[in-house]
């Protein structure tokens, strides 16, 4: 089998493009380091592709001369580093089969084109022939990281807010869209394409035609965004094992991403592309070193941008101007203040927040946005009451804001701007329940979303739409571990409660014969409780609105929770029968996350007044009320003789204690639990458990005794913990535990559309 000694070809396949005489390989427009023996490989595959070339075949190319003595080892060798650079697998070809014993053969499409230079001397044009059939790969630097494989994946839960923004949602495919496409598909198929751009408002829309998988692995895939040219999407991916997401980039058409980050701690998301498609930005939230990190997107080392302070809610929340010089990002204003959106300049490193604070005292002016098309226009949601949130759009460059929903129940992380940039598609829970509804830029009537089955990212041109869809999985349910003593062995655990719904945040009962805990059956989280085992469950709120994070009195007769409210989350508490509500804070600010002192005279509480979330005490019979905390404060709790007070925060990782007469803050915890678990801890007679959930080889729950500055660990998760939301409780004595776990998957998917 011979080959050209100057071969003027050059071949295309997938996003590559082989230039023979350059002696060089392309992705995209951007060139890939290979080796040179590999190089001459590719080529000869590519001249005979389809075919199959023998070892001895390349032998004659690449080592002629007799007195080679490691033929074996050194062709072995570059055809592995040719598959790396390719992003092929020997045991998955997409580009070069392996034929054993005989050698290799090139199974991709090819589309070959003779070089210009040397068609038009010959006087003739360039031809492009195909070549061979089979599936498209990605490339791969030679020095970038091994490449993953990709296999199933994730099911989005409900994302938490901070608790006053909480939306409690249930899934948003929308099955009444579905069933309206498949009846109406033996129709549009046969539908002849049209080249124009897509119409919206009074004109065409598009016509579903197919949805194809993305990714079919294993593990949570999230948050997809197109590259400027279509070809590949960039996304959060949290591995097969379901541990901290890293950023991964997947051409469409093949089954191997290539992963851009390696996290050690943390959660990386938020993709978004430079304009030209060279660079991906990134945010990684550790609690401690919260930033925006740009890496190539062939791969190789990332860098530091910026510093932030994560809100965690990692979707919609970055985005690159098209003149690749400045950036969004969801950031504080201030450095203690309320969240918005930022512009961030890429040269100069000044931030200028371009929205402002919410109406209710210390609320954030901006939770979650998405940019227009043309990059002119940001749409953001905003809190306007207690529920998040409201549609608000200004100019990238900042202006004054225009409002296009009033009912407060916009899910501010699901924006999705439609080709045209003339309408913007949302997710809310107006109906009973989560749905996709859309609304003109102009204002004017909210209107069901005809076309689109989720919240995604669409190309340029409208003609495709990728997303996160739920693949398959086990939601959020409440687990039960009894234990021989304190920290001590597990002697029997158990799923407690678990439906076809989100259940989490279990609270025993100081008398030991019931629990509470928030369950969203209704659509949204209402309280629940049955006896300490599960049975006879019974739903105790009935208030059509967000009510949670459940906390028992001393005495076991009244159970304090906060609730969303049109003036504010305010703290209520109820009898166990459901029966004499009332509110025991008020005002223009969210009240959150209850709890009781031992005596049941006080409640303490968290609030973001002050433009920090901090722990104030207010009194159970009267007006009294006061800052507890002054450095920051969440989720707190009273040790059981009444004389400390434990408690974590919302946006750093680690448990601390003041005295409950007040003085010095100390920290008792470092590092767990980790940032956005401010939840996952409990206060018993005898120490403080908490969640490890960057332990190995899965999350665990640590116990560590007062006095001691060392922890042990008392149970290994089968599953996920739920971050943002409380899953950790446990009895005074310590020998039980109750705690929330689920085994959410998603896969992304790819909707085509015909104009």
């Amino acid at each position: 089998m011979d080959t050209a000694a100057n071969s003027s070809q050059k071949w295309v396949f997938g996003v590559f493009e082989v230039d023979a005489r350059a002696g060089q390989l392309l992705r995209g427009s951007r060139p890939v380091k290979m080796r040179e023996q590999s190089f001459r490989i590719l080529v000869f595959l590519l001249e005979h592709a389809g075919e199959i070339v023998t070892r001895e075949d390349l032998r004659r190319i690449l080592w002629p001369s007799d007195t080679y003595v490691d033929f074996d080892h050194s062709l072995n060798t570059a055809v592995m580093k040719l598959r790396e650079v390719l992003g092929d697998s020997a045991d998955a070809p997409l580009y070069i089969e392996t034929i054993p014993r005989r050698g290799y053969r090139f199974v991709a499409p090819v589309t070959q084109t003779a070089d210009l230079r040397n068609s038009q001397s010959n006087g003739s044009a360039a031809i492009a022939l195909p070549l061979s059939r089979g599936a498209r790969a990605e490339g791969a630097d030679e020095i970038r990281p091994p490449v993953e494989q990709i296999l199933p994946a994730r099911d989005p839960l409900p994302r938490a807010r901070e608790p006053g923004q909480r939306k409690g949602r249930l899934g948003v495919l929308a099955v009444a869209i579905l069933l309206l496409i498949a009846a109406g598909a033996s129709f549009f198929f046969l539908r002849p394409r049209r080249s124009e751009a897509p119409a919206y408002e009074g004109g065409q829309r598009p016509l579903p035609l197919r949805i194809l998988p993305v990714t079919t692995a294993a593990g949570d895939a999230d948050s997809p965004v197109f590259s400027p040219d279509g070809r590949e999407v960039a996304f959060a991916w949290d591995g097969s094992e379901g541990r901290r997401s890293d950023i991964y980039v997947q051409i469409l058409g093949t089954e191997l991403p290539l992963r851009l980050t390696y996290s050690k701690r943390g959660v990386a998301g938020a993709p978004a592309w430079s304009p030209e498609g060279s660079e991906i930005a990134f945010i990684r939230c550790d609690g401690k070193n919260d930033s925006v990190y740009i890496v190539p997107a062939l791969g190789g080392a990332e860098r530091r941008l910026t510093g932030i302070t994560c809100s965690y809610s990692l979707s919609g929340t970055l985005a690159w101007l098209p003149d690749g010089k400045h950036m969004l990002m969801m950031d504080r204003c201030q450095p203690a203040g309320t969240f918005g959106v930022v512009l961030f300049s890429l040269s100069t490193g000044e931030k200028a927040c371009l929205t402002q604070p919410g109406p209710l005292k210390g609320a954030d002016g901006a939770d979650g946005f998405a940019l227009s098309p043309d990059g002119q226009t940001i749409a953001y949601g905003s809190p306007t009451g207690s529920v998040c949130c409201d549609i608000f759009t200004i100019p990238s460059t900042g202006g004054p804001p225009k409002q296009l929903t009033a009912d407060g129940k916009v899910y501010s992380d699901e924006l999705m701007w439609t080709p045209d940039g003339k309408s913007i598609v949302f997710a809310s829970g107006r109906t009973s329940l989560p749905s996709l509804w859309r609304v003109s830029i102009k204002g004017g009537p909210v209107e069901p979303e005809p076309i689109y089955p989720a919240v995604g990212s669409l190309s340029k041109d409208g003609r495709q739409l990728v997303y996160s869809e739920r693949s398959r999985g086990e939601l959020p349910a409440v687990w039960r571990a009894d234990l021989g003593a304190p920290g001590g062995p597990v002697l029997t655990h158990r799923k407690l409660i678990g439906t076809h719904y989100p259940e989490v945040d279990a609270q025993p009962s100081p008398n030991g014969k019931r629990i509470v805990w928030m369950s969203g059956r209704a659509g949204f989280f209402e309280l629940w409780t049955s006896d300490a085992k599960g049975g006879n469950p019974l739903p105790l709120t009935h208030l059509s609105s967000y009510a949670g994070t459940p906390r028992w009195s001393p005495d076991s007769q009244w159970i304090a929770f906060d609730l969303r409210t049109p003036h504010g989350v305010q703290i209520f508490i109820i009898d166990p029968e459901g029966r004499n509500l009332r509110a025991i804070t008020a005002g223009p600010y969210d009240n959150v996350v209850p709890s009781w002192s031992r005596d049941g005279k006080t409640i303490y509480f968290a609030s973001k007044r002050t433009g920090v979330w901090q722990v104030w005490r207010h009194a159970v019979n009267g007006a009294a009320e006061s800052q507890f905390t002054r450095n920051g404060g969440f989720d707190a709790w009273e040790s059981y003789d009444g004389r400390t007070v434990y408690f974590s925060r919302f946006y750093q990782a680690g448990i601390w204690s003041l005295p409950a007469n007040g003085g010095i803050e100390s920290q008792v915890v470092a590092d767990r639990p980790q940032a956005g678990c401010w939840g996952h801890w409990a206060v018993t007679q005898a120490g403080l458990y908490f969640l490890d959930e960057e332990a190995e080889p899965k999350p665990n729950i640590q116990f560590q005794r007062f006095g001691s500055s060392h922890s042990s660990t008392v149970l290994t998760f089968e599953m996920k913990p739920l971050r943002q939301d409380p899953s950790l409780s446990a009895t005074a004595d310590g020998k039980t535990l109750y705690y929330t776990q689920y085994d959410e998957q998603s896969v992304l998917k790819l909707m085509e559309f015909s104009h």
